[in-house]
């Protein structure tokens, strides 16, 4: 009995205290003066924005990163293309003549482009971190294709000097063309390819692609899709479908990416 008397004077104790604690803290503020404070308050989302200079710089700077991820072996694959293309164009300028040289050289430098592009977009191990990076994988996509199609051009324009010094060709500016110009097709139907189904369609939609975008010769008329696209679409239409291709790979990049991790 004494032990019962004893808490319940305890009790009583603690909601006194707790009653003169709610007195001095008063009511809770009403509903609308707390939304008017809210409002009123500066928002972390107005900071000033940043000058596009800067932005500039860590979009290149996080694009310059990607070459810590496109694969080393890229170089050395577009030497040897390089070299093969060269005897390509020797095989084919010898026995042939200059018109089949410029064929030659440039079906051995677009299906080495669509396997260096295939390279650096390879999805063995997913990027699955390009989608939570300030630039998103459009971005990451564009980096590494333009990495893959500079190390290209460099290996494929002194190629291309090489085969024209030594007579080979058609010319300079004949060869050049005659690769550089569908490069953009072939490399977008390649990095398209690769993102939405796997490395090896990319591979194989260049190779698809570059007896028919590639000129060709009367000599190396293999079949009757030779030289379609280059003669229905022109040089011009080429480059311009390339240049499509291309911006719809890297559009649609995220999306891509989404869809292989989900399916993952």
């Amino acid at each position: 009995m004494t032990e019962h008397s004893a808490d319940t004077g305890g009790d009583d104790a603690f909601r006194e205290v707790l009653r003169r604690w709610e007195s001095e803290q008063g009511e809770a503020p009403a509903f609308d003066l707390i939304r008017r404070r809210i409002a009123s308050a500066p928002s972390p989302m107005d900071a000033p924005r940043w000058p596009a200079r800067r932005s500039a710089k860590l979009a290149a700077v996080l694009a310059w990163a990607q070459m810590r991820v496109v694969p080393w072996l890229i170089l050395p694959v577009a030497l040897v293309t390089a070299g093969m293309a060269i005897f390509a164009a020797r095989f084919f300028g010898v026995t042939q003549g200059g018109s089949a040289g410029d064929t030659g050289f440039a079906s051995v430098m677009l299906a080495g482009i669509a396997v260096t592009v295939t390279m650096a977009l390879s999805s063995a191990k997913p990027d699955s971190i390009a989608l939570a990076t300030p630039l998103g994988p459009q971005v990451v996509v564009l980096a590494r294709i333009a990495l893959v199609l500079v190390v290209d051009a460099v290996t494929g324009l002194a190629a291309s000097g090489l085969v024209s010094a030594w007579g080979y060709t058609s010319g300079l500016p004949e060869v050049v063309a005659s690769w550089l110009i569908p490069v953009a097709l072939v490399a977008g139907a390649a990095t398209f390819a690769s993102i939405w189904v796997a490395p090896w369609a990319g591979i194989a939609a260049g190779l698809v692609l570059i007896p028919m975008a590639a000129p060709v010769s009367e000599a190396m008329f293999f079949f009757g899709l030779s030289g379609l696209l280059w003669n229905a679409l022109t040089p011009l239409g080429l480059l311009g479908a390339g240049a499509a291709l291309l911006g719809a790979a890297v559009t649609t990049a995220r999306w891509a990416a989404i869809s292989g991790l989900q399916s993952a």
